[in-house]
């Protein structure tokens, strides 16, 4: 791409981010008609950070701090968590967007570069995480951030740079962009670093790799001066927990399903299609980069909840921009350049349906109507964050037919031994909540300030969330888990139990009860109950 035309493109993308920008806070409020629950998990981690504690070291998240720095940060600003929520993807748009103006001009031609930059940057600022469900919802927007940066490192990687020159530049975008993988969302640096290194060292890129090694060693060595060092022990500690973790084995499908699974099987086909032409392309190192990326893309799109193949979008652009430009033919006869093109036309068109729901989330959230939202998190700094209204206030919840014969109770809890909760013998309700979190919340934390004697107290909730203190007169439960994937979480530490009536996550309330009931030493004291839940106190 000529100077000219490369500034032309980087116009481009500032129209691109301000168009975007304009359409996340033209509404004056954050929307959302989806996944609460992750809305409460982000706020939670946010809003505890803003006030100065850091995650792993005060309460436990599998999810790296950068994945929350740019919203907690204005939040510090005084910013309200809705603006902030936006705010922190434009931040973390913006600040993607030199290294993939850099890795667009200096390696794709105008066509692919200009694709390329509105993919990943539709991709930092989407408001729903992808399939074809026309939704507002910030649910897993870090794996969102983590594919965008994976798109700018997989490009590099898998692509030569024109100008022969960028070895240092390249150098600074693979140190931070692993750096930002390592400190968001470690499964895509597990899955793409094995490929992103081997391409560095078949092009001998020792000045690159020893650029990398001193921008990710600085970034280390902020985070050590700021956190301390037990930081690092703490996050892979959260990590081991979460991986070993039964509440939730995997996502959604199972690794053989993304292999074999009907939905899957052309995605890998095309995938294999694209390693093989590579090869016979005379692309050697492009080949053998691409198969080392491929169990990668397999792997990340297992281990996120949906299931959806984003690398389809990265691949097409790879594939599209080394195409051989003579005519090459292989064994069979087949013209590569025609072959290659038809498979990424393949992978174009079995990404379109997430893409195309990625591009229009903005736009949809700019149309949806404010009246129909109220407001989640209490306060007026705060009321710039909003979830439709029937979703808030419309509980459903999910109960067990109550079995009249003993033998069929018995096969029902072999079925489902989460069903059958006891709490120190007595049995609870086989139920789960299955829409209007957030009003329960909101009513239980009324219920727990209506008892003088736990305001400034913590609250352990034997559930998935233990974030009643963003509702009342609560305070943060020190080593908490703003969502409870096993372990103590602050149990420990907390001066009363909430166990729900009927939880969000059955294992979850198990999981908790199974702890305690091993813990004969430990004794609790019923301070109320009502038909949401039952409130103990430890004795002692």
């Amino acid at each position: 791409m000529s100077r000219s035309s490369s500034y032309v493109f980087l116009g481009f993308l500032l129209a691109l981010l301000a168009l975007l920008a304009g359409l996340l806070l033209g509404k004056g409020a954050l929307l959302l008609n989806r996944h609460e629950g992750d809305v409460l998990h982000l706020a939670e981690i946010v809003l505890r950070m803003s006030q100065g504690q850091w995650p792993h070291l005060d309460f436990m998240t599998p999810i790296g701090v950068l994945s929350f720095a740019p919203i907690a940060w204005l939040l510090t600003q005084g910013v309200g968590i809705g603006h902030a929520i936006m705010g922190g993807s434009l931040i973390f748009a913006a600040l993607l967007l030199p290294a993939l103006w850099w890795v667009s001009v200096s390696r794709l031609s105008p066509k692919l570069a200009y694709g390329f930059g509105a993919i990943v940057l539709l991709l930092s600022t989407a408001l729903v995480h992808g399939g074809a469900q026309q939704v507002q919802s910030i649910s897993m927007y870090y794996n969102r951030w983590a594919w965008a940066v994976s798109f700018v490192l997989i490009i590099m990687s898998l692509i030569s740079a024109q100008n022969r020159k960028s070895q240092v530049i390249d150098g600074i975008i693979l140190g931070f962009g692993v750096a930002f993988l390592a400190l968001s969302k470690i499964t895509f640096l597990v899955a793409f670093f094995p490929g992103i290194f081997v391409a560095l060292l078949l092009r001998r890129q020792w000045l690159a790799i020893g650029v990398a090694l001193l921008c990710g060693g600085a970034i280390v060595l902020l985070i050590s001066l700021s956190a301390g060092l037990d930081f690092w022990s703490a996050y892979l500690g959260d990590i081991r927990l979460v991986s070993n973790s039964g509440i939730r084995p995997q996502p959604s499908q199972p690794l053989a399903f993304l292999l074999i699974g009907p939905p899957f099987v052309v995605m890998n086909l095309v995938l294999v299609a694209g390693i093989i032409f590579l090869r016979q392309a005379g692309r050697s190192v492009e080949g053998i980069v691409l198969l080392l990326l491929a169990p990668g893309c397999i792997y990340v799109t297992y281990q996120n909840w949906g299931n959806d193949a984003q690398w389809l979008a990265v691949f097409a652009i790879a594939i599209f921009a080394l195409r051989p430009r003579r005519e090459l033919r292989n064994v069979l006869g087949w013209e590569l350049g025609r072959a290659m093109t038809i498979t990424g036309l393949l992978a174009v068109a079995l990404i379109a349906p997430n893409a195309i729901n990625i591009g229009l989330s903005t736009i949809n959230h700019a149309r949806v109507e404010p009246s129909n939202y109220a407001q989640v998190i209490p306060g007026a700094r705060h009321g710039d964050l909003a979830i439709l209204t029937s979703r808030m206030y419309a509980p459903e919840r999910v109960v067990n037919f109550d079995l009249p014969a003993a033998d069929m109770r018995a096969l029902a809890q072999q079925a489902d031994p989460t069903q059958l909760d006891t709490l120190f013998g007595e049995p609870l309700e086989a139920c789960k909540l299955h829409a209007g979190l957030v009003g329960v919340l909101q009513f239980m934390s009324r219920e727990i300030d209506a008892l003088p004697a736990l305001q400034g107290q913590t609250v352990f909730t034997a559930d998935t969330f233990s974030n009643l203190w963003m509702f009342g007169s609560t305070v943060p439960l020190k080593g908490g888990a703003p969502w409870y994937y096993g372990g103590d979480a602050g149990l420990k530490n907390a001066d009363y139990l909430l166990v729900p009536i009927c939880p969000v996550t059955p294992r979850a309330r198990t999981m908790v009860l199974n702890e305690l009931a091993a813990r004969p030493d430990v004794s609790f004291t019923e301070v109320t109950r009502n038909g949401f839940f039952i409130l103990l106190k430890p004795n002692g």
